[in-house]
C-alpha cells in the first residue's frame, strides 16, 4: 500500500505509547511514511506520562493493555490530572478489547478515536487524518472531559421545545 505523504504532519509531535515492539514499529512506520517526524516511543504508561509532562504532544496513540499501567490510565490522567500540561490532547486507542464496555470505557475517559487490533495502515490514517483534520469540540463538564461523543453535526435544540421537537402522542 501507498501512504501520501503530506508535508504539512512535519511538525506534528507524536507520542506512541505501547509495550509491544511490534506494534510500536508498525505505527511508527505508519507516520513517518506520512510524513511524520518528530515522533517519541514510550515502552510503558508511566514512560508515557513522564513525556506527557515534559514535552508537548500534538496527539499520542495508546495500547490499552500495557504492563505496568493501562491505556485508560494514561487518557483519565491526560482530561483529569491536575498535572496534565494538556488535558484537550487528541488521543487514538489501540487495542484488542472489541467488547462494548471497552469502548464505552474509553469513551467515557475521553478518547478521541478507538481503534481495534489488528488494524489496517489505512485504519490508523482514518483515525489519525480525523483528530487532525476534523477535531471535535472538546467538552468540560463535571462528570466528563474530553471530545463532544455527539456524531451528528447538528446544534442541539434550543429553549423550552427542545424536548419538544419529537413529539408524541399522549396515552389515553
Amino acid at each position: 500500500m501507498s501512504l501520501q505523504t503530506f508535508s504539512h504532519f512535519l511538525n506534528i509531535q507524536v507520542l506512541i505509547a505501547d509495550d509491544e515492539r511490534m506494534i510500536q514499529r508498525l505505527v511508527y512506520d505508519v507516520l513517518t511514511q506520512l510524513g511524520f517526524r518528530n515522533i517519541t516511543v514510550a515502552s510503558s504508561g508511566r514512560q508515557a506520562i513522564e513525556h506527557l509532562k515534559r514535552q508537548p504532544f500534538d496527539f499520542v496513540i495508546t495500547d490499552w493493555r500495557m504492563k505496568d499501567m493501562e491505556g485508560i490510565d494514561i487518557i483519565r490522567f491526560v482530561r483529569s490530572s491536575p498535572e496534565s500540561p494538556n488535558p484537550r490532547i487528541p488521543i487514538i486507542m489501540l487495542t484488542g478489547n472489541t467488547e462494548a464496555h471497552y469502548v464505552f470505557t474509553a469513551r467515557d475517559a475521553g478518547v478521541n478515536e478507538y481503534l481495534i487490533k489488528p488494524f489496517t495502515a489505512e485504519q490508523l490514517v482514518r483515525r489519525i487524518r480525523a483528530i487532525i483534520e476534523k477535531p471535535k469540540a472538546f467538552v468540560e463538564a463535571p462528570a466528563y472531559k474530553g471530545p463532544d461523543r455527539r456524531h451528528r453535526a447538528e446544534d442541539p435544540p434550543q429553549g423550552n421545545d427542545r424536548r419538544r421537537s419529537k413529539r408524541r402522542s399522549p396515552p389515553k
